[in-house]
């Protein structure tokens, strides 16, 4: 019967393992083998819990992750009639601390390291067997440098990798094998991102400080951000509110409201840079292409408050002219027209005057024969002031010749409509610059070595099996 012993009274398996702990207080560094030729076979199983983060700028990637130890320890080893070792049935078991006894110091290589008084995995204990089979469970976080490329920001695909290794055993005197052929991923905790791809091997890496190889587990991610949050929050508030902007060519010229609408669509979006600069990962590496479309979108509402500003000028342009147009000379020539007119009605009124003499005779007693001069004076001066607009000198006929018959409003109108189709066509084309980078994995499917066991219902073989003899 399988027993299990945590006792903390004095017991023989206490007594035992009190005995173990004896034995290793002064040899805790040394490698437990009998065999020194042999190297120690350390078997790990990593499992993720949580990406906690992406750092660009100190380009870092940190994980929580689970390990699963497994080695032989040959000074582990007892059998007795108070504590068999025979069969899988009457197998004893007794927890250490990682202080207590050997453990192998497993680390990523390539990371910044961690500066802590004691690290947490040391609370977790070690559950040894009565035939020297050792197994240490922990968590831990996982610390390495990644190199992050931000241009495709939000839409972009990060590739990291982790080398887990001893810090002072060789591959003479440590191996490092996967226990599982896959990388267990729990997902208990959803972040920004999502690990779509995992890949682990077995290599050896030489150490140029040591000059030697290293036995060393190399795993291999392709993390994929969630971009449905920057989607919904920035890019999408920032395409509409920059639209607006194009409804300003369809507002009335003399309405007035046409730069000021522009002007308020321009400094909404100033607002909004500041809050997509904050979402926006700082690195050198380059710009993100989220950068560059607010850039590309301000860009073209800037220019459409001057486009609007050129058509007003174009709009008012003849209204203002033709006030400033006839010079001083042309103002004393209309004078001198409208003094031949009252001079030519005058000559008329002295005709009618002479002719009156004749009429009075024939008219009856009681007409009123000023009433008829003014009536006549009327007449005379309305036809004048009809005919006199279409009167032309010569400077009126230069005008005519190198000016169209097309007013300007009808131009300043025309010019609205061409840049409204123009930028109903440019601003939406301009969101290819995001979908363009939306990039596929670029890593094959048939190489995945992830296991999602939210989606699986059997765990995984162990590939190590026991204690080599």
């Amino acid at each position: 019967m399988l027993t299990t012993v945590f006792g903390k009274h004095h017991t023989l398996a206490e007594k035992n393992r009190l005995r173990i702990k004896t034995l290793y207080k002064d040899n805790l560094v040394i490698r437990p083998s009998a065999n020194h030729t042999r190297p120690t076979v350390v078997a790990i199983g990593l499992g993720i819990m949580e990406v906690i983060g992406i750092d660009p700028k100190q380009q870092v990637i940190r994980l929580n992750a689970n390990f699963e130890l497994k080695w032989c320890d040959d000074l582990l080893h007892w059998n007795s009639s108070d504590q068999p070792c025979v069969g899988r049935r009457n197998r004893t078991e007794i927890f250490f601390t990682p202080h207590e006894i050997w453990t192998p110091d497993i680390v990523a290589i390539n990371g910044p390291g961690k500066v802590v008084e004691k690290d947490p995995k040391y609370y977790y204990p070690v559950l040894v067997v009565c035939t020297g089979h050792v197994k240490w469970s922990y968590q831990d976080k996982l610390v390495s440098f990644c190199e992050v490329d931000v241009r495709n920001f939000p839409f972009d695909r990060q590739y990291c990798s982790i080398h887990l290794q001893s810090t002072i055993f060789d591959t003479s005197q440590l191996k490092i094998r996967t226990l599982y052929k896959v990388i267990r991923l729990y997902n208990l905790i959803k972040t920004e991102w999502e690990i779509t791809h995992a890949t682990i091997q077995e290599v050896d890496l030489y150490n140029p400080h040591y000059q030697r190889n290293f036995s060393t587990i190399k795993i291999d991610f392709e993390l994929e951000r969630f971009s449905r949050l920057y989607v919904l929050k920035i890019i999408l508030p920032f395409s509409i509110i920059s639209s607006l902007a194009l409804f300003s060519f369809c507002l009335p010229t003399d309405s007035g409201e046409k730069v000021a609408l522009t002007v308020s669509v321009l400094l909404s979006l100033s607002i909004y840079l500041q809050t997509i600069s904050d979402y926006v990962p700082k690195s050198e590496s380059g710009f993100s292409i989220l950068t560059l479309y607010s850039n590309i979108i301000f860009s073209f509402v800037f220019l459409s408050c001057i486009f609007n500003i050129f058509t007003i000028f174009i709009y008012y342009h003849e209204q203002y002219s033709m006030k400033h147009r006839k010079p001083k000379g042309e103002q004393k020539s209309s004078l001198t027209t409208m003094h031949e007119s009252l001079f030519e009605l005058n000559k008329q009124r002295w005709t009618f005057l002479r002719k009156r003499r004749n009429l009075q005779e024939k008219l009856p007693e009681k007409t009123n024969l000023d009433g008829l001069r003014i009536l006549y004076d009327i007449r005379y001066i309305r036809q004048v002031l009809m005919n006199f607009p279409h009167r032309q000198d010569p400077i009126d006929i230069r005008y005519n010749l190198f000016h169209s018959k097309r007013s300007l409003k009808q131009i300043a109108i025309l010019i609205d409509r061409i840049l409204f189709f123009i930028y109903l066509i440019s601003m939406p084309l301009s969101m290819i610059v995001l979908f363009r980078a939306n990039q596929q994995s670029r890593l094959p499917s048939s190489t995945n070595q992830i296991l999602d066991l939210r989606k699986s219902a059997t765990d995984p073989m162990p590939i190590y099996r026991g204690c080599p003899t």
